[in-house]
Protein backbone atom coordinates (compact mmCIF):
# COMPACT_ATOMS: atom_id res chain seq x y z
CA UNK A 1 0.00 0.00 0.00
CA UNK A 2 1.38 3.41 -1.03
CA UNK A 3 1.64 5.91 1.80
CA UNK A 4 -0.48 9.04 1.24
CA UNK A 5 1.84 12.05 0.91
CA UNK A 6 1.35 15.20 2.91
CA UNK A 7 0.17 18.23 0.95
CA UNK A 8 2.19 20.98 -0.70
CA UNK A 9 0.12 24.18 -0.53
CA UNK A 10 0.76 26.91 -3.10
CA UNK A 11 -0.60 30.45 -2.55
CA UNK A 12 -0.75 32.31 -5.86
CA UNK A 13 -3.34 35.03 -5.15
CA UNK A 14 -3.84 37.69 -2.41
CA UNK A 15 -4.83 36.08 0.89
CA UNK A 16 -4.78 36.49 4.64
CA UNK A 17 -3.02 33.55 6.27
CA UNK A 18 -3.27 32.51 9.90
CA UNK A 19 -3.05 29.39 12.05
CA UNK A 20 -5.93 28.53 14.34
CA UNK A 21 -6.76 25.37 16.26
CA UNK A 22 -4.15 23.28 14.48
CA UNK A 23 -5.11 24.34 10.97
CA UNK A 24 -3.79 26.74 8.34
CA UNK A 25 -6.57 29.22 7.64
CA UNK A 26 -6.51 30.99 4.26
CA UNK A 27 -8.98 33.84 3.73
CA UNK A 28 -9.46 35.20 0.19
CA UNK A 29 -12.30 36.61 -1.88
CA UNK A 30 -14.66 36.30 1.07
CA UNK A 31 -14.03 32.57 1.49
CA UNK A 32 -12.03 30.68 4.13
CA UNK A 33 -10.15 27.44 3.55
CA UNK A 34 -8.84 25.36 6.45
CA UNK A 35 -6.04 22.81 6.09
CA UNK A 36 -4.87 20.73 9.09
CA UNK A 37 -1.18 21.34 9.79
CA UNK A 38 -0.63 17.60 10.25
CA UNK A 39 -1.54 17.16 6.55
CA UNK A 40 0.99 19.73 5.29
CA UNK A 41 4.55 19.27 3.99
CA UNK A 42 5.54 22.59 2.42
CA UNK A 43 3.80 25.97 2.05
CA UNK A 44 4.78 27.94 -1.08
CA UNK A 45 3.96 31.65 -0.95
CA UNK A 46 4.17 32.98 -4.52
CA UNK A 47 2.10 36.12 -4.14
CA UNK A 48 3.59 39.22 -2.51
CA UNK A 49 0.10 40.21 -1.39
CA UNK A 50 -0.28 37.52 1.24
CA UNK A 51 -0.63 38.70 4.83
CA UNK A 52 1.12 36.21 7.13
CA UNK A 53 1.83 36.92 10.79
CA UNK A 54 5.12 35.98 12.44
CA UNK A 55 3.04 33.94 14.89
CA UNK A 56 1.67 31.88 11.99
CA UNK A 57 5.14 31.39 10.52
CA UNK A 58 6.49 30.30 13.92
CA UNK A 59 3.68 27.77 14.34
CA UNK A 60 4.24 26.40 10.84
CA UNK A 61 7.95 25.71 11.39
CA UNK A 62 7.26 24.34 14.87
CA UNK A 63 4.99 21.86 13.10
CA UNK A 64 7.85 20.82 10.80
CA UNK A 65 6.42 22.59 7.74
CA UNK A 66 8.82 24.28 5.32
CA UNK A 67 7.78 27.74 4.11
CA UNK A 68 9.05 28.73 0.66
CA UNK A 69 8.99 32.40 -0.43
CA UNK A 70 9.12 33.47 -4.09
CA UNK A 71 10.48 36.55 -5.87
CA UNK A 72 8.60 38.83 -8.28
CA UNK A 73 9.34 36.39 -11.10
CA UNK A 74 7.71 33.59 -9.05
CA UNK A 75 11.02 31.73 -8.64
CA UNK A 76 11.71 30.55 -5.04
CA UNK A 77 14.26 32.77 -3.29
CA UNK A 78 13.84 32.03 0.42
CA UNK A 79 13.15 29.06 2.69
CA UNK A 80 12.08 28.97 6.34
CA UNK A 81 12.90 25.72 8.15
CA UNK A 82 12.56 24.40 11.72
CA UNK A 83 15.65 24.44 13.93
CA UNK A 84 16.60 21.69 16.38
CA UNK A 85 13.44 19.74 15.64
CA UNK A 86 14.98 16.32 16.22
CA UNK A 87 15.68 14.99 19.70
CA UNK A 88 18.82 13.17 18.44
CA UNK A 89 20.18 16.17 16.53
CA UNK A 90 23.59 16.19 18.27
CA UNK A 91 24.13 12.46 17.76
CA UNK A 92 23.24 12.60 14.07
CA UNK A 93 25.50 15.59 13.45
CA UNK A 94 28.36 13.90 15.30
CA UNK A 95 28.03 10.82 13.06
CA UNK A 96 27.72 13.03 10.00
CA UNK A 97 30.90 14.95 10.80
CA UNK A 98 32.73 11.67 11.30
CA UNK A 99 32.03 10.35 7.77
CA UNK A 100 35.32 9.18 6.29
CA UNK A 101 36.54 10.45 2.94
CA UNK A 102 36.36 6.96 1.33
CA UNK A 103 32.74 6.56 2.47
CA UNK A 104 31.84 10.05 1.18
CA UNK A 105 33.31 9.14 -2.21
CA UNK A 106 31.44 5.83 -2.32
CA UNK A 107 28.16 7.52 -1.42
CA UNK A 108 28.66 10.16 -4.11
CA UNK A 109 29.49 7.45 -6.65
CA UNK A 110 26.23 5.68 -5.84
CA UNK A 111 24.24 8.91 -6.10
CA UNK A 112 25.76 9.80 -9.48
CA UNK A 113 25.23 6.30 -10.89
CA UNK A 114 21.54 6.36 -9.93
CA UNK A 115 21.07 9.87 -11.28
CA UNK A 116 22.48 8.83 -14.67
CA UNK A 117 20.33 5.68 -14.74
CA UNK A 118 17.27 7.82 -13.97
CA UNK A 119 18.17 10.25 -16.75
CA UNK A 120 18.47 7.35 -19.18
CA UNK A 121 15.09 6.05 -18.03
CA UNK A 122 13.47 9.44 -18.69
CA UNK A 123 14.76 9.31 -22.27
CA UNK A 124 13.50 5.74 -22.69
CA UNK A 125 10.04 6.80 -21.50
CA UNK A 126 10.14 9.51 -24.17
CA UNK A 127 10.89 6.89 -26.81
CA UNK A 128 14.48 8.13 -27.23
CA UNK A 129 17.57 5.95 -27.57
CA UNK A 130 19.24 6.39 -24.17
CA UNK A 131 22.34 4.23 -24.76
CA UNK A 132 24.68 7.23 -25.13
CA UNK A 133 23.65 8.41 -21.65
CA UNK A 134 23.24 5.03 -19.94
CA UNK A 135 26.84 4.04 -20.78
CA UNK A 136 28.16 6.68 -18.38
CA UNK A 137 26.62 4.88 -15.38
CA UNK A 138 29.02 1.96 -15.75
CA UNK A 139 32.20 4.05 -15.63
CA UNK A 140 31.61 6.27 -12.58
CA UNK A 141 34.57 5.95 -10.22
CA UNK A 142 34.55 6.42 -6.48
CA UNK A 143 34.00 10.14 -5.89
CA UNK A 144 33.26 10.54 -9.63
CA UNK A 145 36.79 11.81 -10.10
CA UNK A 146 36.33 11.85 -13.90
CA UNK A 147 33.13 13.94 -13.58
CA UNK A 148 30.97 11.47 -15.49
CA UNK A 149 27.96 13.24 -13.99
CA UNK A 150 28.62 16.38 -16.06
CA UNK A 151 29.39 14.43 -19.23
CA UNK A 152 26.19 12.41 -18.89
CA UNK A 153 24.14 15.55 -18.19
CA UNK A 154 25.44 17.25 -21.33
CA UNK A 155 24.48 14.28 -23.48
CA UNK A 156 21.16 13.88 -21.68
CA UNK A 157 19.87 17.42 -22.08
CA UNK A 158 20.78 17.45 -25.78
CA UNK A 159 18.44 14.48 -26.21
CA UNK A 160 15.75 15.62 -23.78
CA UNK A 161 14.88 18.64 -25.93
CA UNK A 162 16.65 18.68 -29.27
CA UNK A 163 18.62 21.82 -29.99
CA UNK A 164 18.69 23.08 -26.40
CA UNK A 165 20.90 22.80 -23.34
CA UNK A 166 20.04 22.80 -19.64
CA UNK A 167 20.56 26.58 -19.43
CA UNK A 168 19.08 27.73 -22.73
CA UNK A 169 15.67 26.98 -24.14
CA UNK A 170 12.03 26.51 -23.18
CA UNK A 171 12.73 23.95 -20.44
CA UNK A 172 14.91 26.15 -18.26
CA UNK A 173 12.26 28.07 -16.31
CA UNK A 174 10.19 24.99 -15.48
CA UNK A 175 13.26 22.96 -14.50
CA UNK A 176 14.59 25.73 -12.26
CA UNK A 177 11.22 26.10 -10.53
CA UNK A 178 10.71 22.36 -10.10
CA UNK A 179 14.21 21.78 -8.76
CA UNK A 180 13.75 24.62 -6.25
CA UNK A 181 10.53 23.04 -4.94
CA UNK A 182 12.22 19.65 -4.70
CA UNK A 183 15.21 21.20 -2.92
CA UNK A 184 12.89 22.79 -0.35
CA UNK A 185 11.22 19.46 0.40
CA UNK A 186 14.53 17.66 0.88
CA UNK A 187 15.80 20.50 3.08
CA UNK A 188 12.63 20.34 5.17
CA UNK A 189 13.04 16.59 5.73
CA UNK A 190 16.78 16.76 6.39
CA UNK A 191 16.51 19.58 8.93
CA UNK A 192 13.57 17.98 10.72
CA UNK A 193 15.65 14.77 10.91
CA UNK A 194 18.51 16.56 12.65
CA UNK A 195 21.05 16.65 9.80
CA UNK A 196 23.54 19.48 9.38
CA UNK A 197 22.58 20.46 5.84
CA UNK A 198 25.53 22.79 5.31
CA UNK A 199 27.85 19.74 5.51
CA UNK A 200 27.73 17.84 2.24
CA UNK A 201 28.90 14.47 1.04
CA UNK A 202 30.35 15.89 -2.18
CA UNK A 203 29.36 19.56 -2.25
CA UNK A 204 31.56 21.68 0.04
CA UNK A 205 30.88 25.28 -0.97
CA UNK A 206 31.52 27.49 2.06
CA UNK A 207 28.87 29.94 0.82
CA UNK A 208 26.16 27.30 0.37
CA UNK A 209 24.01 26.49 3.40
CA UNK A 210 22.46 23.50 1.57
CA UNK A 211 25.43 21.37 0.53
CA UNK A 212 23.92 18.11 1.80
CA UNK A 213 20.59 18.88 0.14
CA UNK A 214 22.37 19.52 -3.16
CA UNK A 215 23.95 16.07 -2.87
CA UNK A 216 20.70 14.29 -2.06
CA UNK A 217 18.61 15.99 -4.74
CA UNK A 218 20.57 14.59 -7.68
CA UNK A 219 18.76 11.25 -8.27
CA UNK A 220 15.41 13.05 -7.89
CA UNK A 221 16.04 15.74 -10.53
CA UNK A 222 14.96 13.46 -13.41
CA UNK A 223 11.48 13.27 -11.82
CA UNK A 224 11.09 16.98 -12.54
CA UNK A 225 12.50 16.49 -16.05
CA UNK A 226 9.91 13.79 -16.76
CA UNK A 227 7.07 15.97 -15.45
CA UNK A 228 8.16 18.90 -17.62
CA UNK A 229 8.45 16.98 -20.88
CA UNK A 230 5.47 14.65 -20.48
CA UNK A 231 3.06 17.25 -19.13
CA UNK A 232 4.29 19.94 -21.53
CA UNK A 233 5.24 22.35 -18.77
CA UNK A 234 7.95 24.08 -20.80
CA UNK A 235 7.66 27.59 -22.22
CA UNK A 236 5.92 30.36 -20.30
CA UNK A 237 5.67 29.32 -16.65
CA UNK A 238 1.98 29.95 -15.95
CA UNK A 239 0.37 29.63 -12.49
CA UNK A 240 -1.17 26.34 -13.60
CA UNK A 241 2.21 24.93 -14.62
CA UNK A 242 3.81 26.04 -11.37
CA UNK A 243 0.99 24.41 -9.40
CA UNK A 244 1.60 21.13 -11.26
CA UNK A 245 5.33 21.25 -10.54
CA UNK A 246 4.59 21.86 -6.86
CA UNK A 247 2.97 18.42 -6.76
CA UNK A 248 6.29 16.65 -7.44
CA UNK A 249 6.19 15.05 -3.98
CA UNK A 250 3.13 13.04 -5.06
CA UNK A 251 4.85 11.46 -8.08
CA UNK A 252 5.56 7.74 -7.70
CA UNK A 253 9.06 6.24 -7.87
CA UNK A 254 10.56 2.90 -6.89
CA UNK A 255 12.85 2.39 -3.91
CA UNK A 256 14.14 -1.06 -2.95
CA UNK A 257 11.55 -2.75 -5.22
CA UNK A 258 8.71 -0.81 -3.56
CA UNK A 259 6.55 1.82 -5.26
CA UNK A 260 6.20 5.00 -3.22
CA UNK A 261 5.72 8.74 -3.63
CA UNK A 262 8.69 11.11 -3.85
CA UNK A 263 7.99 12.47 -0.38
CA UNK A 264 8.37 9.00 1.16
CA UNK A 265 11.37 8.29 -1.09
CA UNK A 266 13.13 11.36 0.33
CA UNK A 267 12.54 10.01 3.82
CA UNK A 268 13.91 6.63 2.72
CA UNK A 269 16.98 8.28 1.21
CA UNK A 270 17.77 10.03 4.48
CA UNK A 271 17.09 6.88 6.50
CA UNK A 272 19.45 4.99 4.20
CA UNK A 273 22.07 7.69 4.57
CA UNK A 274 21.80 7.31 8.32
CA UNK A 275 22.36 3.55 8.04
CA UNK A 276 25.30 4.08 5.70
CA UNK A 277 26.94 6.53 8.09
CA UNK A 278 26.42 4.38 11.20
CA UNK A 279 27.53 1.14 9.51
CA UNK A 280 30.16 2.75 7.23
CA UNK A 281 28.54 1.00 4.27
CA UNK A 282 27.43 2.95 1.19
CA UNK A 283 25.28 0.04 0.00
CA UNK A 284 22.78 0.80 2.78
CA UNK A 285 21.66 3.99 1.05
CA UNK A 286 18.29 3.71 -0.71
CA UNK A 287 17.82 5.77 -3.88
CA UNK A 288 14.82 6.28 -6.19
CA UNK A 289 14.28 4.73 -9.61
CA UNK A 290 12.17 6.45 -12.24
CA UNK A 291 8.78 4.95 -13.09
CA UNK A 292 6.30 5.91 -15.83
CA UNK A 293 4.69 9.16 -14.70
CA UNK A 294 1.97 8.53 -12.10
CA UNK A 295 0.92 10.37 -8.97
CA UNK A 296 -0.32 9.10 -5.62
CA UNK A 297 -3.97 9.71 -4.84
CA UNK A 298 -4.49 12.16 -1.98
CA UNK A 299 -7.14 11.12 0.52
Amino acid sequence: MIKTPKRTICLQSPAKVSVRQGSLQVERAGQTTKIPLEDMWVLIIETHRAQVSTSALSTLVDSGIGVLICADNHMPNGLLLPLGAHSRHAAIVEDQLAISKPLSKQLWQKIVVQKIKNQARVLELQGTDASSVAKFSSCVRSGDTDNREAAAAQAYFRLLKEGYTRRSGPLTGALDYGYAILRAGIAREAVSGGWLISRGIHHHNAYNAFNLVDDLIEPFRPVIDLMVVQRHLDGTLSPEKRAQLAQVFEVLVEVSHTKMNVQTAIQEELSGLRRSVVEADASKMSLPKILPLETAVLE
